[in-house]
């Protein structure tokens, strides 16, 4: 068979390599890919659902996969059902969980999921006061997409009214700071949980410990993900329970029954698991409708079970007879991004503020065979050299049969790899 994946980043990478690994596939595509994608699938220049849908319509592609949450939020699904094509992933209707934190927020509360003490706010006057009354920290999360770097976590009032200043009056984020989330700062062991679901059925995956800010002992600015490993150290069966039955299956389930939505393809539970007199509750922090990146990263080279098959599953609605199979192993993904280099007029600060591109990548020829190498940021230069596109550039995944062992190889590899201004942390994966 013939798939298409949608992307161009680290996890969609990993989504494209996993498809290649399965004796049903044939040949791989990628709308529109980077230079990594170019090495296991034929990159095509689709940029938009229209253009990507004529694609899979001439080529007769006989599976699409979607990536990023961008062309889910526009209503790609939609558009491929209407023309008889299998896709995975939400409609436009159940990508709203993502693409509006707000909405999503008043629904979870409606359906008794646990959630944050939170508040709405489309007036940045009124913003500012709630925070300065709630006597509390807060998270200032803008409404819309921001490419997993909208939430601003805030120690005191200043910190606060300074995010509400951002987002919803400078608009960092764009229109997507037209609301603000304002919710209670949790405190306890953040988790992202990914499970398959058909609508009916939801089948969790295994987790992976993620790493959102810049820089070492968690300090720095959110970004989409320095780095990450799994198997998750402390989720056990009891837990994974809980987070099923108190959060998962009410969902899946809620939006189906109130909203008739079938909510298909992949759900993301961001989490914040909170010690409580009745044991551990999970509150959720924020649902996106896809995998993450980088956990796809350290998730699917884990999966034994061809992603074909489990694709079906979701789109005929038989998940409930798939038995999922992992490799136990752990693996950790390290990611290298643009850091702090010269420019013409100055010093750029490097990711996830602004960065340099277009600068040569050194050194991935020697990187062990036994790792795997997504690319989220590169292209090829005018003389067919691979160059940086992005601030994520790439991530190193090692496996082990220890978390340590692993976070050994994934360092001792990345010492490998060079290019200007080239800056990963130090901590992940450490104790």
């Amino acid at each position: 068979m013939k798939v298409l994946v949608v992307g161009s980043g680290g996890r969609d990478h990993a989504i494209a390599w996993k498809f290649v690994q399965s004796g049903r596939v044939t040949k791989v595509y990628a709308a529109h890919g980077n230079a990594g994608i170019s090495q296991v699938a034929e990159c095509v220049d689709a940029r938009t659902p229209e253009a990507m849908a004529d694609f899979a319509e001439k080529e007769k592609i006989d599976l699409t996969f979607v990536g990023p949450e961008k062309p889910l939020s526009a209503g790609i699904v939609d558009l491929f059902e209407s023309r008889g094509l299998p896709i995975i992933g939400p409609t436009q209707r159940a990508s709203r969980l993502e693409s509006s934190k707000c909405d999503t927020k008043i629904l979870l509360r409606e359906l008794g999921i646990p959630v944050p003490e939170f508040a709405v706010f489309s007036d940045p006057d009124k913003a500012r006061e709630y925070v300065r009354s709630v006597g509390y920290p807060v998270v200032v999360k803008a409404d819309g997409l921001a490419a997993g770097k909208g939430s601003l976590v805030c120690d005191g009032v200043e910190d606060a009214e300074e995010a509400v200043q951002a987002i919803m009056e400078d608009r960092i984020f764009g229109e997507s700071g037209n609301r603000v989330d304002i919710e209670k700062r949790l405190y306890g062991r953040e988790l992202s949980f990914f499970c398959f679901t058909d609508g009916y059925t939801v089948l969790p995956m295994v987790a992976a410990q993620d790493y959102k800010r810049a820089r070492d002992n968690d300090e720095g600015k959110n970004t989409g993900g320095m780095g990450s490993y799994s198997p998750h150290p402390w989720l056990d069966e009891d837990l994974v329970a809980t987070i099923m039955n108190r959060v998962a299956l009410p969902l899946i389930h809620g939006i189906r029954d109130r909203c008739d939505i079938l909510y298909r393809g992949i759900l993301y539970l961001g989490l914040m698991l909170v010690e409580e007199p009745r044991g551990v509750m999970p509150y959720v922090l924020e649902i996106n409708i896809r995998l993450g990146d980088p956990e796809a990263q350290v998730i699917l080279p884990r999966l034994r079970t061809d992603l074909v098959d489990v694709s079906e599953a979701i789109l005929t609605g038989r998940l409930k007879d798939l038995d999922l199979e992992w490799d136990p192993r752990y693996r950790l993904c390290l990611v290298a991004v643009s850091g702090r280099s010269r420019g013409k007029k100055g010093w750029y600060k490097g990711y996830p503020d602004r960065y340099k591109i277009g600068v040569p990548v050194q050194g991935l020829e020697a990187v062990d065979p036994s790792c795997v190498v997504f690319h989220s940021g590169t292209g090829w230069g005018e003389n067919g050299e691979l160059i940086t596109t992005g601030g994520r550039v790439l991530g190193i995944v090692s496996t082990g049969e220890t978390l340590q062992e692993a976070r050994d190889v994934a360092y001792r590899e990345m010492k490998k790899v060079s290019f200007e201004g080239m800056y990963y942390r130090s901590d992940i994966g450490a104790a």
